[in-house]
């Protein structure tokens, strides 16, 4: 069988097997008694491009600056927010290509903690300051002490 094949609503019944092999493995297409072609594919396969979905339209929305699904996007600077949301886009390209869930979370979750940290004053002195010769002092061993 090609994979072109189209099955008949008839063949939910004399090709079950078949249909629901091609299903699993991929997809199988077919068509309904009033002509609707319907797909039956993995729910996990569904599930993920749902999932992809909700986050492109999250990261769309937070681009206009609607930042419902990124609330901390907010302590971002301009040019912050540009490199956040060029490493989700490319991120979410990698996960749409079938790389692990979690690639994703992890460059979310660590902007998410740069962003928090830039919320605190004084975190944000620390981080973006500058460092003079002074700040810096020689550091001793305890047992040097003695």
């Amino acid at each position: 069988m090609s994979a072109d094949t189209i099955f008949t609503a008839t063949d939910l019944k004399d090709r079950r097997v078949e249909l629901l092999d091609r299903a699993a493995h991929g997809r199988a297409v077919v068509r309904a008694v009033d002509g609707t072609p319907l797909a039956f594919l993995p729910l996990a396969t569904v599930e993920h491009a749902e999932w992809v979905v909700r986050q492109a339209m999250d990261l769309h929305r937070a681009k206009k600056g609607q930042y419902t699904a990124f609330p901390w996007l907010r302590f971002l600077d301009e040019d912050d927010r540009a490199e956040f949301f060029d490493e989700a886009v490319s991120a979410l390209e990698d996960v749409e290509g079938h790389a692990p869930i979690g690639w994703f979370d992890e460059v979310i979750a660590a902007w998410r903690t740069t962003a928090l940290a830039l919320a605190d004053d004084t975190r944000r002195t620390v981080l973006l300051g500058a460092a003079a010769a002074a700040d810096f002092v020689e550091v001793r061993r305890p047992e040097d002490d003695r």
